[in-house]
């Protein structure tokens, strides 16, 4: 039955005892691939990509994926059976292009499914069923208090390698924000948060709360990925693309790296899974507003 093989979202529990094998290079070839080049059907997406999947212990029980269209947009079609949503509605995307981009993201598994690395279907199941049951604004109320937090900044002066590559990767993002936002913001080198004036916030809840859905919930998912509002908006507005952006996130280990080495499985796998995670909140933002 569909209801029992299409959750992907991690807010239903999964099975107890299953195992993953995160494989998330997988969905940023398929956002960085998709952006460049929109696709014709699930088919074209598998083989440009070349895309493998192995790791989950539950057989593929699909052999054709398609898209069909709906008064309300476009769906996805495992053989004869319509995509549903944890919550078990029918997932409903807003343009072609987004929908054949899930339905690429189901054809490009083989024998197991690997729900855990079906970034895109995740998220879309998000904001299709709202499992918080947020509304808009309470959305937008919810991301602005990150800026206190936001990564870029806070700086180590104590570390004075670490503070001058903080300042040169990170002051030109900061001076790109306060031109896009019309303000002054300064970073801190101390525990005490950034004062943020209140026309920044202002402004900032202004712009959010003109985004359409999907690509508000793609900002979201970014901000929780990448703890940063500034590098989120950067990465939205075109300014950073997914590789500058996950590197300016991880500067801190990136430099720590540098200095003690990388632990192989551990920062590989990080690193990954944070640039599958930005490339799927931009590939939404992208294709939910794809016109032809």
């Amino acid at each position: 039955m569909l209801e029992k093989t299409s959750y992907v979202e991690p807010h239903p529990p999964f099975p107890q005892g299953v195992c993953f094998k995160i494989v998330p290079t997988m969905t940023y070839r398929l956002a960085t691939s998709l952006l460049r080049h929109p696709p014709t059907s699930p088919a074209t997406v598998v083989r440009r990509l070349g895309l493998m999947s192995r790791g989950w212990e539950r057989k593929r029980f699909y052999k054709e994926v398609s898209v069909y269209k709906t008064e309300e947009g476009y769906g996805v079609l495992l053989d004869h059976r319509k995509l549903r949503t944890p919550r078990r509605e029918l997932l409903v995307l807003p343009t072609e292009p987004l929908a054949l981009a899930v339905a690429g993201e189901w054809a490009s598994q083989a024998s197991l499914l690997q729900p855990s690395i079906m970034y895109l279907t995740s998220l879309c199941n998000t904001v299709q069923d709202n499992p918080h049951d947020r509304s808009r604004s309470s959305t937008v109320e919810t991301i602005l208090p990150h800026l206190h937090t936001d990564t870029v900044l806070y700086r180590q002066e104590e570390q004075e390698d670490l503070f001058a590559l903080q300042s040169k990767e990170w002051d030109p993002l900061v001076n790109w924000f306060n031109q896009r936002f019309c303000t002054k913001l300064q970073p801190s080198a101390s525990l005490d948060p950034p004062s943020l004036p209140p026309p920044l916030l202002s402004s900032v809840s202004l712009y959010l709360s003109q985004l359409d859905n999907w690509t508000l919930q793609g900002f979201w998912y970014a901000v929780q990925s990448c703890h940063s509002v500034i590098i989120t908006s950067a990465l939205m507005e075109g300014h950073l693309n997914v590789d500058s952006a996950v590197n300016l996130s991880r500067l801190e280990i990136r430099h720590q790296i540098d200095h003690w080495g990388s632990v192989e499985w551990q920062h590989d796998v990080e690193h990954q899974d944070l640039r599958s995670r930005l490339a799927t909140s931009h590939l939404v933002a992208q294709l939910a507003n794809w016109t032809i």
